[in-house]
């Protein structure tokens, strides 16, 4: 009952969502920032994958728990693949290389003007997504992660971050991507 009247709610509200799009059965759990330690809330769930997880990027720093959770779900022999945005090897405390020298296959998504996903599929099971950007400064921010246990929402989730892969190109160094500001000996 309930998600028919969400579903007619969600149809009047927005047509670009149609009803038909929801999945019924999923399980869902929040976390907001700075109440709660949403880093740690990633952390588990990262801390649970079996084989896959699909992971893109905006923000991306050390330091935030989850880089340090992504390396070691590669070290457990999770198959770890990341999309980032075409700035993001370029911020102070990029991850990017650490994730790369772990052996984590990271893509740069250069084509659409902002890559802004903050995503994670994790055994085509499980979606953690939300506002919360993968980067140290997020816990301080008023910011929400929400953890979506549906293998639909899943599907729909992996099939559009295989459709940013087939369009993305391989990260292989940062100069590649970042000016390297050089000082003139004049």
């Amino acid at each position: 009952m309930f998600i028919a009247a969400l579903s007619l709610t969600l149809a009047a509200l927005s047509p670009a969502v149609p009803a038909s799009s929801l999945a019924s059965g999923a399980a869902i759990a929040v976390c907001f920032s700075p109440e709660e330690n949403c880093a740690a809330f990633a952390d588990r769930a990262i801390g649970n994958a079996e084989r896959e997880i699909l992971v893109g990027a905006y923000g991306l720093t050390n330091g935030s728990g989850i880089v340090e959770a992504l390396i070691r779900a590669k070290e457990r022999g999770i198959d770890v693949r990341l999309i980032a945005d075409k700035t993001t090897p370029c911020e102070r405390n990029s991850a990017v290389e650490p994730l790369a020298a772990a052996g984590v296959p990271i893509w740069i998504d250069d084509q659409a003007r902002i890559a802004h996903a903050k995503t994670m599929v994790i055994d085509g099971a499980v979606i953690l997504t939300g506002s919360y950007n993968w980067t140290r400064g997020a816990g301080a921010n008023s910011e929400n992660l929400n953890l979506i246990s549906s293998p639909a929402v899943a599907a729909a989730y992996a099939a559009h971050w295989r459709q940013r892969l087939a369009v993305s190109i391989r990260f292989d160094r940062k100069e590649d991507w970042c000016r390297v500001a050089t000082t003139d000996a004049r």
